[in-house]
């Protein structure tokens, strides 16, 4: 199974065992908690199944309570491998995902254009009345599922849930690629439901994942880090690299419902407020982003200090009256957000990765890696799941002087 996969059904795993990882649970209230988890539905990657046993709760639970890795929940290898369906369950999510981005086309035609995108394995042979059966049944579930139930909450602890979101803010000026141009800057905020507080929030020139990344870590810093972590279905805020990271530090991601914008009312709230307050008193002149930043950062303390209606006290009061219940963040962060790359080693023991050479140890000539990495100066190697190190860039002047090793013969022989 490819690594995407197996990620996604882990993250779907580890989303679901995450209220049982809380410490202060005695054996019995996990049980109670396990039952809950039982009875409701949900839809798991690559699978047909909505719903989930006691046993198969409890079984993810043993593998990630062991060391706490988010690779321990990975699925094990299917045993039918080589053997095709008439749909798979793969293909199946796939085609719904395919129907979503084509809203309105007739299914026939629909069917037609998937099989250019290459939705349908080569190996599927699948009739039009398997797919009328199987989108019949998903739009009957889907619509069972829409029933609202609309109520105002409140979380009952400081850093029990942070809402995430970003929003469009003014024109401002930033150098790239050598040259200074003018962007349109994003707001990437975080808050906490219970205080109110902002725990972080910075301007960008962009709203990607590197962003968003660099964002959440200042975040965890300087409030420690949230049980949840709440907000849309943006592209940067499903980034595998947010994903995975946020599973390592025991975070769960949470996203709204599509069209539910109430769901955030709170840190929509809190954007109203600075479009209002803010925003105004910049003027319509392009600021520089470092200046922008620098007035955001005083707004940000006063709102933080000033008395707040919806809780009766400043939202710092509110957060510091729990800051002894506050979990730490690790000390060093970069690393649990890093990138994910497949690479092939030479002959030459190298690996290419964004246009730069790296030095593979003896032994790994001819086998497949997996390179994580933040930037050029941190790439880790690992095979078959086991670091061999952080890998160097290539110095072929060195290696013109370098004393060639031999490798032992297979065969237990001399040459």
């Amino acid at each position: 199974m490819e690594r995407v996969k197996k990620e996604k059904i882990a993250l779907f795993r580890f989303g679901v065992i995450f209220p049982l990882l809380d410490e202060r649970l005695q054996w019995g209230e996990k049980s109670q908690i396990i039952r809950d988890i039982c009875k409701q539905t949900y839809e798991i990657p690559y699978s047909d199944r909505n719903h989930v046993s006691p046993a198969t709760v409890y079984n993810w639970f043993r593998l990630y309570s062991h060391k706490q890795r988010i690779e321990d929940l990975y699925p094990a290898s299917r045993k039918d491998k080589g053997r095709h369906r008439s749909l798979s369950s793969e293909t199946e999510l796939n085609l719904r995902h395919f129907r979503d981005e084509h809203q309105g086309v007739k299914l026939t035609t629909l069917v037609a254009m998937a099989v250019k995108e290459g939705v349908f394995l080569p190996s599927e042979v699948v009739g039009m009345a398997v797919i009328y059966r199987m989108f019949k049944e998903y739009d009957r579930n889907r619509k069972a599922k829409n029933t609202k139930d609309m109520r105002r909450f409140t979380m009952e602890n400081c850093n029990e849930c942070w809402m995430l979101d970003a929003m469009t803010g003014p024109k401002v000026f930033v150098t790239l690629e050598g040259k200074r141009k003018m962007v349109t800057s994003k707001l990437w905020a975080f808050i906490d439901d219970k205080s109110r507080l902002i725990t972080y929030a910075q301007f960008y020139k962009d709203e990607t994942a590197e962003s968003l990344i660099d964002c959440a870590i200042k975040a965890f810093s300087s409030r420690g880090l949230p049980r949840k972590v709440f907000t849309d279905n943006g592209p940067a805020m499903r980034d595998h690299r947010l994903k995975l990271g946020l599973a390592e530090l025991q975070v769960h991601l949470s996203y709204a419902k599509v069209y539910s914008p109430t769901s955030k009312a709170k840190i929509e709230r809190f954007f109203s407020s600075v479009r209002m307050q803010f925003l105004p008193p910049l003027g319509t002149e392009p600021l520089d982003l470092y200046e922008l930043n620098k007035a955001w950062q005083l707004y940000m303390q006063h709102y933080n200090t000033r008395f707040h209606s919806g809780i009766k006290a400043t939202p710092l009061e509110v957060y510091l009256n729990e800051i002894e219940a506050v979990r730490p963040a690790p000390p060093h962060m970069k690393p649990y957000f890093r990138s994910h790359e497949k690479r092939k080693v030479t002959l030459a023991r190298t690996v290419s990765l964004n246009n730069l050479q790296y030095e593979v140890p003896i032994g790994y000539a001819g086998l497949t890696l997996d390179l994580r990495f933040c930037d050029a100066e941190q790439v880790e190697a690992f095979y078959q799941d086991k670091s061999i190190g952080i890998l160097t860039l290539c110095d072929q002047i060195a290696n013109s002087r370098a004393h060639r090793q031999s490798l032992p013969s297979l065969a237990g022989g001399e040459k």
